[in-house]
C-alpha cells in the first residue's frame, strides 16, 4: 500500500498516544510505502516544539523525537517528496475554491500537503490513502472531486461535523 501522510497523522508516530500503534504499525510494515512532502520537515519540527512546550519537556525530548523523524527518513521508512511548481499551482487553487468559493477554512501548508498527495497520485497511478487529523482539512477535500476520486483517505481525528 501507499500512503502520504500529513503532518497532523504523522506526528503519532513519535509522541506516544492512543492513535501512535495504527501509525506506526503503517510506517513500520515493510510491505508499505509512507511519503511526506519536505515541507513536513519543517512541521514536524514545529508539532515537536508544541509537544514539548505543552507538557513541559526538555530539549533531551525534543532531541529524540527529532532522531527518531530522520532514522525513518534514513531508513527509507517515510520517503520524501519536494513539492513542485504543479502542487504549488494546485494548493493556489485548491485555497481559492476551499477558501473563497466555498468559505471553508483551509490554511496553506495544508493545501500545499494536499495538493502533493494528489499530484503525486496522478504522476504514479497509484492507489494512495493520505493519512490525515485535521479536521478542516478532511472536510474541505473529502468534498472536492479531484482529491475523493483519486485519494483514498485515513482520517484518524474527530468528526466534529457530528454533534
Amino acid at each position: 500500500m501507499v500512503y502520504f501522510f500529513d503532518t497532523s497523522a504523522l506526528q503519532h508516530r513519535y509522541i506516544d498516544g492512543p492513535k501512535s500503534r495504527g501509525i506506526r504499525r503503517t510506517i513500520t510494515d515493510a510491505r508499505n510505502r509512507c511519503y511526506i512532502l519536505d515541507l513536513t520537515i519543517l512541521e514536524i519540527a514545529s508539532a515537536f516544539g508544541t509537544h514539548c512546550r505543552r507538557n513541559r519537556l526538555s530539549v533531551t525530548t525534543y532531541a529524540k523525537l527529532d532522531q527518531r523523524f530522520w532514522k525513518d527518513i534514513y531508513q527509507d521508512n517515510l520517503l520524501v517528496r519536494n513539492a513542485t511548481q504543479r502542487d504549488f499551482l494546485r494548493a493556489r487553487h485548491l485555497l481559492r475554491y476551499a477558501g473563497v468559493e466555498k468559505g471553508k477554512n483551509i490554511k496553506s501548508a495544508d493545501a500545499l500537503i494536499a495538493a502533493s498527495c494528489l499530484e503525486f497520485a496522478l504522476e504514479t497511478g497509484a492507489d494512495v490513502t493520505f493519512c490525515l487529523e485535521d479536521w478542516p482539512l478532511y472536510r474541505v477535500i473529502r468534498d472536492v472531486s479531484a482529491y475523493n476520486r483519486v485519494l483514498g483517505f485515513r482520517f484518524i481525528g474527530v468528526d466534529k461535523s457530528q454533534p
